[in-house]
């Protein structure tokens, strides 16, 4: 997240689909990290607003003393116990600068510590189609550590994953997202359990 798009229309969109998952009980316990690529431009009323936004309290945003580039002591402070989702400028990757995405290893190591817990990522969409994105994000997530479950709400041009190491969990997402959308949830709600969901495009 890049304080030059906060309150941005997508964080409108997020903020909807968090508070409706939350009241549905599928997101639980929900911890926000903004992944701030320039955190020292944030003072505490951005972090209200991007809180208020999402639709979550200022005590669910997850706070740092490191900054996002020393990658293992980052995500090492992050300390819920439950739900987690971690809102990078691009999303699942590899690429430069890496402040600008959550990598592939990292997901696996939050996954494989707390197996019950779901990840939610945003993941923005450039030069192919949003299915596409998605089923490489979930390979090579999928190459670093077993996932139990996926699905993803795929709007054009983003979409919001959720992984956990357990199936059961993102099938209440799924179901949840099918009933909100009802007839129109087949082109946007994809979903998958165990290993190798997908191939990797």
């Amino acid at each position: 997240m890049k304080i030059d798009y906060l309150a941005d229309a997508l964080d409108h969109w997020k903020g909807s689909l968090f508070e409706y998952l939350q009241s549905e009980n599928a997101l639980r316990d929900l911890g926000v990290d903004p992944m701030a690529t320039d955190r020292d431009q944030w003072n505490d009323a951005d972090f209200c607003l991007y809180a208020r936004l999402l639709r979550v309290g200022r005590d669910q945003i997850i706070s740092h003393g490191t900054p996002l580039l020393f990658r293992d002591c980052y995500f090492a402070e992050i300390d819920c116990l439950g739900d987690i989702f971690l809102d990078p400028d691009t999303g699942i990757g590899k690429g430069s600068p890496i402040e600008k995405y959550v990598k592939p290893k990292e997901l696996a190591t939050l996954l494989s510590s707390t197996p019950g817990r779901v990840i939610a990522v945003y993941q923005h969409v450039r030069a192919r189609t949003t299915r596409d994105c998605v089923d490489k994000c979930i390979a090579d997530v999928d190459r670093q550590v077993e996932i139990g479950g996926w699905c993803s709400y795929e709007p054009p041009s983003v979409a919001m994953i959720f992984l956990c190491g357990v199936d059961s969990r993102t099938r209440e997402i799924a179901a949840a997202l099918e009933s909100l959308l009802g007839r129109h949830a087949d082109r946007r709600v994809r979903s998958g359990p165990n290993r190798r969901p997908i191939a990797a495009s």
